[in-house]
């Protein structure tokens, strides 16, 4: 059996906002659709497809476009292999810690414009919890600072008391791409946060926001891999080793805490 696995880990397509978890605007479906034709050209005979993605609205919706595509695109008649889609919270955004577990960030967004202080004149007054003005701290904007990668430049540079760091998130797809079959070729609808903070920790600097559609490819071979994104190749050695203050649990998938 081949023991390569190909993955391109693919930003969502253009999004109603990040005020709350929601799909994809008519220009996101384009995206998508267009994303679609250019992997349908480029699947080798006889590939065989997984479509993991992530769970959110965003992440779903993108993920149904492609597949659609792709089978369009292929035809009947073609020996190409393209499975059912799989969510896979491995592949979410960046999570926030909130009530006792980790939550997308766009859905906490939504609670959090639902807040008011006691007394909205009074600024030294604002009675909010504190993970109410920590997130107001990343985006203040709800929407359009996210879409010009704003609040993720900060959130690559700063460590905050309810985010989910970048590193965290690059071993966390390292364990999506670790339970992948080897010999497919995956293509996984995430997101720019996922992307962002995977390209990082392989390149060794921050290559900046990653497009609407715009992927991150990686070949594993074994316990090597090669990560490629826009003008960067490199080579890197699959994780083998979490890091202590990690739950294997949460790179598995789970969203609960262990408990103590």
């Amino acid at each position: 059996m081949d023991a390569t696995r190909t993955v391109l880990l693919i930003r969502h397509g253009d999004t109603h906002g990040y005020f709350d978890d929601v799909g994809l605007t008519e220009r996101g479906e384009a995206q998508a659709r267009e994303k679609g034709k250019e992997l349908a050209a480029r699947l080798p005979a006889g590939a065989r497809v997984v479509m993991p993605h992530a769970p959110t609205a965003r992440g779903t919706a993108t993920a149904v476009t492609l597949r659609a595509t792709l089978l369009a695109e292929l035809g009947p008649h073609t020996d190409v292999e393209v499975g059912e889609l799989v969510p896979d919270p491995r592949f979410d955004s960046v999570q926030f810690l909130y009530e006792g577990a980790a939550r997308e960030t766009s859905g906490v967004a939504a609670d959090r414009l639902r807040l008011r202080s006691a007394d909205p004149e009074d600024t030294d007054r604002d009675t909010r919890p504190d993970w109410a003005r920590a997130y107001d701290r990343f985006d203040s904007d709800y929407g359009a600072g996210s879409k010009l990668g704003g609040p993720i430049d900060r959130w690559m540079v700063a460590t905050t008391l309810f985010f989910e760091p970048p590193q965290v998130i690059a071993y966390r797809a390292w364990g999506g791409i670790r339970a992948l079959e080897p010999g497919t070729t995956a293509v996984v609808s995430s997101h720019s946060a996922l992307l962002r903070g995977f390209a990082a920790a392989a390149i060794g600097h921050d290559p900046g926001e990653p497009a609407n559609l715009e992927h991150v490819e990686v070949v594993t071979r074994a316990d090597r891999a090669t990560v490629t994104f826009r003008d960067h190749v490199v080579e890197v050695d699959v994780p083998r080793v979490v890091p202590p203050w990690i739950d294997p649990a949460y790179l598995a998938g789970g969203r609960e805490g262990s408990p103590w």
